[in-house]
This record gives structure tokens, sequence and C-alpha cells, in this order.
């Protein structure tokens, strides 16, 4: 009966590649030992011999009793001293074929490497492109990133600089505005105690005004009744006192104003031709006006010979008339008046005259404009105006209209606006399209006479909302 003892002689198989020669079997049966070679996987697979003695005794020990164990383990170690030149045999033949095969599996393994090596290289070639990409995106990102970083470093200094600044003014306001509360504070104490103190006042005056209000309503009664009689009185009064002022005058001139007195004449050019010297009013008879007139002669101004058709001095007559009051005339000669358009009318339709006005401001300045010739139309021609060679010193030029201006009046509109510049303004006058003057305006008292566009105005002299103190216009003929 055989019994297999063989197994692989010592020979290692590769780690990675096994060899596809079939592993060396050593069978021993009752005809002797033999060598070959077997399946791998057979059952009777035995460990290598360089483990053979001890194995063969181990075995002994398992399969049968001492005696026949100790003669199988003599045979067996003659059959290892036998198998051990056997298997340096074996072992010197395939080494120079294992060392081949080792080498072969070597290059093959360094070619794999190599091939991975150069697919690592690439990759990392192509990684470290991209890295660098990245790294050239990072950078230039960074430097915005740092550029952003500055400017916004620079913009906090420039603010922190205002907020400091803003700070030190914030201070400085609130310490003006604790000085201002604190005054405030003082001020209301104090008109606390004016006011306290004027309400007593207020409450004695209350008192007193109603004690007198009794007898001031006496007095009002009284009064009434003597109106009655005083106006009659002063009409009276009036009336004499120009007789007295007359005869004054007629005897202070001499013979010449007596026989002027008893002449008839047309205007104070003619009365000055005679003989007459003092401004004062006089008596004049125009072509075609039925009555005589009372006139004002200036014999001094620029000659003198001037009859005057208007003067404003206190305001105390009203130029905010009508057109039959503009026609007719009204006032006194010998203070505010307007002599009339139908009488100026008459004056300058029958000869050539020339026009002064003169002009006083409320810090008495004084200022004058001429106009060589100056015409009045009739009243079918709305009293239109006329003139012309402008000179003076009351502007750089006329503040009138020089032709083509009608007259109007509150009732009477002829300018040439839309508006109704009489209404709007005041008075009559030439205002065209309301124009640059009206010196028969709202007479507006000192400190109360400036920014009035319904006052007495000459646009070139004080501007156009300044009201004047005084004017006068005054007429004389041409060449006198």
């Amino acid at each position: 009966m055989g019994v297999v003892l063989g197994g692989i002689l010592g020979l290692s198989e590769p780690r990675h590649h096994p060899s596809s020669r079939k592993p060396l079997v050593i069978l021993r049966s009752d005809s002797g030992t033999s060598v070959g070679r077997g399946p791998r996987n057979s059952g009777n697979r035995q460990k290598p011999t360089s483990g053979l003695t001890r194995s063969l005794g181990s075995l002994a020990g398992r399969l049968k009793p001492w005696p026949t164990r100790a003669k199988e383990i003599e045979a067996w170690r003659k059959d290892a001293r036998v198998l051990r030149p056997l298997e340096r045999y074996i072992q010197m033949n395939l080494r120079s074929e294992l060392a081949q095969v080792q080498q072969h599996m070597v290059q093959n393994q360094t070619a794999t490497m190599l091939e991975l090596g150069t697919s690592l290289l690439n990759q990392t070639t192509a990684q470290t492109r991209k890295l660098t990409d990245v790294e050239a995106q990072v950078l230039n990102q960074t430097s915005r990133m740092e550029i952003q970083l500055l400017e916004t470093s620079l913009s906090t200094n420039k603010l922190e600089k205002q907020l400091l600044l803003q700070g030190h003014e914030l201070h400085r306001l609130q310490g003006r505005n604790n000085a201002l509360e604190t005054r405030v504070q003082a001020l209301e104490t104090q008109q606390q105690a004016e006011l306290a103190s004027l309400r007593g006042e207020k409450e004695r005056l209350r008192r007193l005004l109603g004690r007198q209000s009794g007898a001031l309503a006496g007095l009002e009664r009284s009064l009434r009744a003597a109106s009655s009689n005083s106006s009659l009185l002063q009409r009276q009064q009036r009336q004499l006192l120009e007789s007295v002022q007359r005869l004054v005058r007629v005897v202070a001139q001499g013979p010449a104003s007596v026989r002027a007195a008893e002449q008839v004449f047309q205007d104070c050019a003619e009365i000055q031709r005679f003989g007459a010297n003092a401004s004062g009013v006089y008596t004049i008879h125009v072509a075609n006006m039925t009555e005589p007139r009372k006139v004002f002669c200036d014999m001094e101004a620029n000659g003198g010979g001037w009859t005057l058709i208007q003067r404003r001095e206190n305001g105390s007559v009203n130029f905010q008339r009508n057109w039959r009051d503009y026609k007719q005339g009204f006032g006194d000669p010998a203070g505010e008046h307007w002599l009339g358009n139908e009488v100026m009318h008459q004056l300058t339709g029958r000869t050539a005259y020339s026009l002064r006005v003169e002009l006083q401001d409320w810090e008495g300045n004084e200022a004058y404009a001429q106009y060589e010739h100056f015409q009045l139309g009739s009243e079918g021609q709305l009293y239109r105006l006329s003139l012309s060679g402008y000179s003076g010193s009351a502007g750089r030029q006329s503040s009138l209209v020089l032709q083509g201006t009608n007259f109007s009046t509150r009732d009477a509109d002829n300018d040439n606006c839309l508006c109704k510049c009489a209404q709007m303004l005041s008075g009559g006058w030439w205002f065209d399209a309301c124009g640059l003057s009206n010196l028969n305006g709202i007479y507006y008292p000192a400190h109360h006479h400036v920014r009035k566009l319904n006052g007495i105005r000459w646009h070139y002299f004080q501007g156009p909302s300044y009201s004047l103190r005084a004017t006068r216009m005054m007429v004389r003929p041409v060449g006198v």
C-alpha cells in the first residue's frame, strides 16, 4: 500500500505572480521512491522537504505505535538523506529560471509603474497648470481686494477725520446752544417780569381809559355841535387870508404888481414879463376857458415864469380821483393840487411849452427832469402826452414815455396794459403799460416810503418802489 511522502522541495512561489509549473511531489511505495509532478490541489499535497523530518516524525507519532514509528522514522531519515542532494540539484537548476521569471516580472512591474508614473506626471502637470491659473486668479483677486481695502481704508480715514471735525463742531454748537439756552431762559424770566409789569400797567390804563372815555364822549358831543359853526368860519377865514396875502404881495411889489393885478394874463410867464418877480398865487385867463384860474407862479427856478400844474408835499390832498376831477383840477394852488387836464390842453395847444419836473426824496436829495417840448392832447384824444428834448439830473433817461401815452384814471382805463394800472397803482397818470413813473400815487410818510409800487414814483431817480417826499410839475412857453 503506497503512502504519499512527497512535497514541494524548498521552492517558494512568486508573491504576486504564481508559477504555472506543477509542484514536484515524491511518492513512496513498496517498490521504492519516485519523483514527479502532480496537481497542486491534490489530496496528497505535502509540506516542503526542508521541514520533512519534523513533519514525518509528527505524522508517525499520530499514526502508529512507538516501535513501528521508530522503524519508519529511521527509514524516513535515510530517505531524507537521499532527497537532500536531489533538493539541492533542483534548487540550483530552478534558480536561473526563477531569476529570469523574477526579472521579467520586475520589468513588467517597472513598465507598469512607468506607465502609472507617466499618467500621474501628466495628471500632475495638468493639475499644476490648473493650480497656476487658480493661483493667478487668486493673486489678481487678492490684488483687487488689497486695492479695495486700501481705498476703503482711505475712505475710512477720511470719514474718521470728518467725524472728528463734526464732533468738534457739534461740541462747539452744543456749547453755543447751552449759552443760548441760558440766555433764552434769562430773557424768558425778564420777559415774564416785564409782562407782569405790563399787565399791571394795562389794567391801570384800562381804568384810566374808562374814566377818560366819558369825558371824551362829552367833548365829542360839544365838538359836533361846534363843527357846524366852525366850517363856515373856516371858509370865511380862508378867503380872508387869501385876500390879505394878495394885498401884502401887491404892496410888496409896488406899482408894477398893482398894474399886473389889473391886467389879464395867459400864464405866469406873461405875469413875469409884466414885472412881477415874487412867487405866489396869481390869476390867469386861459383861452377858451369860461372862468379865470388861480395858479401858483414860480418866479425863481431856472429863470422863473413857471406855471405849476402839480404839487405834492405833505399828503394833505387825496389824489385818488376820477376822470372828471383830473379834467377840471382839484386842490389848493398854494399847496397840493392838480391844475387840470383841460387847462393844460388849452395852454399847450396855443403855443409851444416846455415842462420841468422837480423831485425830492426823504434823504434831502433833489433832482429835476426837463423836457424842451410838452403838449397835451384834447379830451377826445384822451389827453395824450407828447414830449421831447429830455435833460436833467433825475436819471440817465426819461421816466415818462415820450410819445403816444393816454391819461388813465380809476374809472377810465386808457393804458396799454391788460391790467388796469390806475386801479392797481392808484391815482391818475400817463401809465402806458404801468410805466416807470406815477407822481399822483399814494403819499406815504417817512419810514413807510420803501417797497411801495403804488406810491409817488420816478424810476430813474430812486427806483421803481421808492415813494418820494415832494414833487412839482410846471410849464412855461419855449424861449423864455
